[in-house]
């Protein structure tokens, strides 16, 4: 019984002194450092989010471009052949008239 009794008045007599440094000066010290710390490494957070956003977004600005340069080069592409087959027909056209011209039944 007395082991119990003087285990448990230690105990109280050591929550007590913790509770007095936790608001000690060392604990204001300590606390004023881990947010100079903690406010540099947020900062420091903040500017590599800014960086990865910029970066994305000019990533994504460069992949519309192409997009709308490879739009414009197949358009490009398109009209190309369209007018090949056009010419192509002619000629076919102009072909099959000389044929029937010299062409006897």
């Amino acid at each position: 019984m007395k082991k119990t009794v003087v285990l448990l008045m230690a105990a109280a007599i050591l929550s007590m002194g913790a509770s007095q440094a936790a608001e000690g000066p060392v604990t204001r010290w300590l606390n004023q450092v881990t947010s100079n710390v903690s406010q540099k490494e947020q900062s420091a957070y903040q500017k590599s989010q800014a960086k990865k956003q910029k970066a994305a977004k000019k990533k994504a600005e460069r992949l519309q471009k192409q997009k709308e340069r490879e739009k414009k080069l197949a358009a490009k592409k398109a009209e190309r052949e369209k007018k090949q087959a056009e010419k192509k027909k002619q000629v076919e056209t102009k072909k099959q008239q000389w044929k029937d011209l010299f062409t006897f039944d």
